[in-house]
C-alpha cells in the first residue's frame, strides 16, 4: 500500500481527535492502492486458511494408530497458530484502511465471538458465581478500548512499527506486574532481563531514527494502546488467579466481548461512525463481498488464536512456542513490508528492527529460564518435618 495511504489524516490531528474518521474522500491513486491491496489480502487468505482447511480435513481422515498422526497434528497446530496472529494483524490492518471505522469493525467482530461462544459457553455463564462475574465487570470496558485504540493505531503507523512498540511492552508490564500480582507469581527480573529490554528500547530508537516520516500522533495512539494492553492483561491475569479465580475462560471472553459492545457502539455513534457509514461510498465498501469475508475471518481469527495458542502449549515445549511466536512477528513485518509498503529503506531502520526481534527473543527466552529455574528450586526444596 502506498505511503500516503498509510499516513492518511496525519497532517489533521485535531480533525482526528474531534470525530475519528471523516467522509474525507481519499484521492484516485490511494483507491487504487487500496483496492490492490485488498485484493492480495483476499487473495492470501483463500489460499492461506483454504489450505489449512484441507489439512485439518486430512488430520481428520488419518486411520486411528497411526504414529505418524501425532507429528502431522502438531505441523497443522503450529501452522494454525502462525496464520492466525499473522492474520490477525495483517486483516486488521486492511479493514482500518479500508473502512475506517474503528469502533465499529470492533463491534463486528466482538458481535462474531459472542454468536460463536453464546451456544457453547451460556449455561455455564448462568452458573457462574455471581459475586465473581460481578468483579470482573471492570475488564469489559478495558477490553473494548484496548481493541478500539488498536484500530486507531493501524490507521496511522506501520505493521513494522507497531511490532517495534509493542516490542516494548515489557518496560509497562514488569513494574505493573510486579506491584500488582502476588509474590509467589511475580515475573523473576535478572540481568538478562533487564538486558533484553534494553536492547529493545535501542532497537526502537535506531528504528525510529532512519525513517524520514513518523506520525507522533501514530505513536502516541500506539503507547497509549500499549498501556490499555497491559492494563488489561494486568487485570484479567490477577483476578484469575484471586478474586475469580472459579470462572471459565469462555465466560470471560463472552462477558467481554457482549458488555463490551456497549461503549464500543456508543463511541460509534459519538465519532459519527454509524453515520458515516451509511454513506454511499462508505457503505458501498461496508457491502463489498470481499471486505465482508476478511471481517468474518477477522473475528473468527480472534477466536483462533487463542485457542490455537493454549493448544500449541499443551503439545510442545517453552521453548519451541517461544520460537513460533518469534516467527509470527517476523512474519508480520514481512506481511507489513510485502503488503503494505512499510518504509523499510534505510540501513538504520533495518538494524533497528532486527534489534527489537532478538530483544523480544532474548526477553522471551529470559522469562522462560526464570520460571524454570523457580520450579526448580521448589522441587528441590526440603519438605517441612511433620509434628508429632
Amino acid at each position: 500500500m502506498p505511503a500516503d495511504l498509510i499516513n492518511f489524516g496525519r497532517e489533521d490531528a485535531a480533525w482526528w481527535m474531534a470525530g475519528g474518521p471523516s467522509g474525507k474522500s481519499l484521492s484516485l491513486v490511494q483507491m487504487e492502492g487500496e483496492e490492490h491491496s485488498l485484493a492480495q489480502i483476499f487473495t492470501l487468505c483463500v489460499v492461506v486458511y483454504g489450505s489449512l482447511g484441507l489439512l485439518w480435513l486430512v488430520y481428520l481422515r488419518l486411520p486411528a494408530g497411526d504414529p505418524r498422526i501425532e507429528n502431522f497434528r502438531l505441523g497443522v497446530l503450529c501452522a494454525s497458530f502462525c496464520s492466525c496472529a499473522i492474520g490477525m494483524h495483517v486483516l486488521n490492518k486492511s479493514l482500518a484502511s479500508t473502512l475506517q471505522a474503528p469502533s465499529l469493525i470492533t463491534a463486528a467482530q466482538m458481535a462474531i465471538c459472542v454468536a460463536a461462544l453464546s451456544a457453547s459457553s451460556f449455561k455455564q455463564l448462568l452458573d457462574s458465581p455471581g459475586r465473581q462475574l460481578t468483579m470482573w465487570l471492570f475488564v469489559p470496558g478495558l477490553f473494548s478500548a484496548m481493541l478500539i485504540s488498536g484500530f486507531y493505531v493501524y490507521e496511522y503507523i506501520s505493521l513494522s512499527l507497531l511490532t517495534v512498540v509493542r516490542n516494548l511492552a515489557p518496560l509497562i508490564a514488569l513494574p505493573v506486574e510486579c506491584m500488582v500480582m502476588p509474590p509467589s507469581k511475580q515475573p523473576k527480573v535478572s540481568m538478562s532481563v533487564v538486558m533484553s529490554i534494553l536492547i529493545m528500547l535501542a532497537g526502537a530508537l535506531v528504528y525510529v531514527g532512519g525513517l524520514k516520516e513518523v506520525s507522533v500522533v501514530g505513536i502516541c495512539f500506539a503507547v497509549f494502546n500499549m498501556i490499555l494492553a497491559v492494563t488489561e492483561r494486568m487485570t484479567s491475569r490477577r483476578l484469575l488467579s484471586e478474586e475469580c479465580k472459579d470462572l471459565d475462560l469462555k465466560v470471560c471472553t463472552l462477558v467481554n466481548n457482549t458488555l463490551g459492545m456497549i461503549p464500543t457502539l456508543a463511541l460509534a455513534f459519538i465519532t459519527q461512525e454509524t453515520a458515516q457509514a451509511l454513506q454511499p461510498e462508505k457503505a458501498a465498501n461496508w457491502l463489498d463481498p470481499r471486505v465482508l469475508v476478511v471481517l468474518l475471518m477477522s473475528g473468527a481469527i480472534g477466536i483462533g488464536i487463542g485457542y490455537f495458542g493454549f493448544a500449541c502449549q499443551k503439545v510442545m515445549s517453552a521453548t519451541s512456542f517461544m520460537v513460533l511466536q518469534n516467527i509470527s512477528k517476523v512474519a508480520v513485518v514481512s506481511m507489513g513490508i510485502v503488503i503494505f509498503a512499510d518504509p523499510i529503506k534505510s540501513p538504520f531502520a533495518v538494524i533497528g528492527l532486527l534489534l527489537s526481534l532478538a530483544g523480544s527473543a532474548l526477553y522471551g527466552k529470559s522469562q522462560m529460564d526464570a520460571t524454570a529455574e523457580s520450579k526448580k528450586l521448589v522441587e528441590e526444596a526440603p519438605e517441612p518435618a511433620k509434628s508429632a
